[in-house]
């Protein structure tokens, strides 16, 4: 046999040691599947939930006057599972046999002047809807431009002095009005400890006459007030097949 020149011997070696190593190396078992980067590519494509739901909540830069469909704490209030829960201080809770009466209750108030924005104020200040739309219905007719012989003004007659301690002017505009309004009502209904009388008495005659007479004062005025208010909450339950416990 005829021996090979040595000076070959070293590049044939190294031409095995390469042939195992090629001869061991694994391939990819399906290489029609995207690589992890692709994937991340294809995800981040298309504007995300939170993404969207950032825009409804705080509009674009052609929204005008800041106002938009929601706010960032409704949504918040929305997706925790809030949406469901009856107010802190109605006078009954929803009852537990009936579901979908928080949808009811939404069903409702949608077919009322200024609906959509009456259920988003109860829900983001924990005073019940039907409430809130009774008390605007008394006091204004649901009219955004009415003016009493004292000066309360809107929807829900704000004084310009509760306004101005709430931070807010244009009390003529109805979205401003439901928010300062329904912020006064809940926190009469939370210095009277849930009593609903005592409190429409005190959005109606004043914080300081029923501390005075240490309830609802003996005005016609207030008590035809507190009484109509309380009968139309009452009706618009009804009305809207919202049954509620103990009633």
């Amino acid at each position: 046999m005829q021996r090979l020149p040595k000076a070959r011997l070293p590049f044939l070696a190294l031409a095995a040691i390469l042939f195992l190593i090629f001869s061991f190396h694994s391939t990819p078992s399906d290489p029609a599947v995207p690589a992890p980067h692709d994937l991340s590519i294809s995800q981040t494509a298309s504007p995300s939930t939170q993404d969207v739901a950032h825009w409804m909540a705080t509009g674009s830069n052609s929204t005008p006057s800041g106002f938009h469909a929601f706010r960032s704490q409704d949504l918040a209030g929305e997706t925790s599972g809030g949406g469901s829960r009856a107010g802190l201080f109605q006078t009954g809770v929803l009852s537990t046999e009936d579901p979908d009466a928080a949808g009811a209750q939404r069903r409702f108030l949608y077919r009322m002047p200024y609906g959509a924005a009456i259920s988003l104020a109860a829900a983001r200040h924990h005073v019940d809807g039907l409430l809130l739309a009774a008390v605007i219905s008394v006091e204004s007719g649901f009219a955004p431009h009415a003016v009493s012989p004292r000066g309360a003004r809107g929807l829900m007659q704000v004084t310009p002095g509760v306004g101005e301690a709430y931070g807010a002017s244009d009390l003529f505009d109805p979205y401003v009005n439901l928010d300062v309004g329904c912020r006064y009502l809940c926190s009469l209904i939370k210095d009277s400890g849930g009593n609903l009388e005592r409190a429409l008495a005190a959005y109606n005659a004043g914080p300081a006459a029923v501390d005075r007479y240490d309830g609802v004062p003996p005005y016609s005025e207030t008590r035809s007030y507190v009484r109509e208010v309380l009968d139309l909450y009452a009706e618009y339950n009804r009305k809207a097949g919202v049954r509620r416990l103990g009633t």
